[in-house]
């Protein structure tokens, strides 16, 4: 289990994209699935302190992958979106990461990947969840 772990943490995820860390991946992959979040919303969903979220807005914003806007409720209060840039960067990402589990997953035929499939979402529901 420890190989395959590191296999899908490091391996594929770096070979893919070297310049992000996996904690940015995982912040854009967030963003992509809401309309904004403020860096305290972010901090906690990813379990960092918001000066660390701020810090990680900062390097994204250069890379042109988010910006910060002021909330239409409370011009006081900025969200982070995801830019067209971020998006694509996203999808480039996903794409190449599916494709660098082509080779290992092409020793399984298809009713072992269903099965494993079935499996994982199996073990997956019933991981408990963060804040639970």
């Amino acid at each position: 289990m420890q190989r395959i772990q590191r296999y899908l943490r490091s391996e594929a995820f770096h070979r893919n994209q070297p310049e992000l860390t996996r904690v940015q991946w995982m912040l854009l992959r967030h963003l992509r699935c809401t309309e904004g979040r403020t860096i305290g919303q972010l901090a906690a969903h990813l379990d960092v302190r918001a000066s660390t979220m701020s810090q990680m807005i900062d390097r994204l914003e250069l890379m042109k992958h988010v910006v910060r806007e002021n909330s239409p409720e409370d011009a006081r209060v900025k969200l982070v979106k995801l830019t067209p840039s971020g998006e694509e960067t996203i999808a480039g990402m996903e794409a190449a990461w599916l494709e660098s589990l082509e080779e290992p997953f092409a020793h399984f035929n298809e009713d072992e990947k269903r099965q494993l499939v079935a499996l994982m979402e199996k073990l997956s529901s019933h991981l408990p969840r963060k804040g639970d």
